[in-house]
């Protein structure tokens, strides 16, 4: 969102995030706000930073702008090889967030297992990969770059946060989606009506999640959909505008959409 943080009325600081921006509000001597989501309410612009062809169709409001979403990875990522052999890999990314995943992720290593694949899982900062337990097609890391594991991937099973959806289908990578929370409902949503993946519960039991994988692994569609899709995704990431709109409103070309 292109505006400044307003700071928030006294008493009203119970979301987490209300301090830092009342904070930078008195500093810039801004007009208090009653709710934490009046930052949003109030902005000039707000930049929806994916493409149009991923979202639901729709009229957007007049401060919304779609400016392509960003497919790099973290600063923080360790380097990666690919593990040795030639059968379908499998890139498992549930978060980098903490949100309960471990026994999730225990559930597809062990219904992975029964696959002729290779299995890469990526436990991220907020999991600690001792907690999980590997067999034989399995190799757990802490991190690697997804942009370059993509490259091998066949298939990827994530949580259907936005950013792994994204790069998932901006390489051609088909997904088994198993949702957490947050907006990754609505992101499987996206990817199963355009026929680039398959939605699993978060609870589902091993032999429910390999059956998913050997359907999109035995049915080419999955594929060619997620490439079509991806196209437009790396379209719009070429053509990303998000500087531009940074740019305007720190040099003050906005202009206000909030009613006189």
């Amino acid at each position: 969102m292109a505006h400044a943080a307003r700071r928030l009325k006294p008493g009203l600081g119970k979301h987490p995030g209300d301090q830092p921006l009342g904070g930078v509000g008195r500093l810039l001597a801004l007009e208090p706000v009653e709710h934490f989501w009046d930052q949003v309410h109030q902005a000039r612009r707000e930049l929806v930073m994916t493409s149009p062809d991923f979202d639901f169709p729709a009229t957007l409001p007049a401060p919304a702008r779609y400016v392509g979403p960003v497919l790099d990875d973290p600063t923080w990522v360790e380097p990666w090889s690919p593990p040795p052999g030639s059968d379908p890999l499998v890139l498992v990314a549930l978060s980098s967030t903490f949100q309960d995943q471990g026994a999730t992720i225990q559930r597809i290593i062990d219904g992975l297992a029964t696959l002729p694949v290779r299995v890469v899982v990526t436990a991220g900062p907020a999991l600690d990969p001792a907690t999980l337990h590997a067999r034989g097609n399995v190799s757990i890391v802490e991190s690697a770059p997804h942009r370059e594991v993509l490259k091998h991937a066949a298939l990827v099973i994530n949580h259907g946060g936005h950013g792994t959806v994204i790069r998932a289908l901006a390489a051609g990578v088909p997904m088994v989606v198993m949702s957490h929370g947050r907006d990754q409902a609505e992101n499987a949503t996206r990817v199963t009506t355009r026929g680039a993946g398959i939605a699993v519960k978060k609870g589902a039991k091993p032999a429910k999640i390999a059956a998913a994988v050997r359907t999109i692994l035995d049915d080419p569609s999955y594929r060619t959909n997620a490439e079509r899709l991806g196209e437009a995704i790396r379209r719009d990431a070429v053509r990303s505008s998000l500087v531009d709109e940074l740019e305007a409103a720190s040099d003050g070309s906005y202009v206000s959409s909030k009613p006189a």
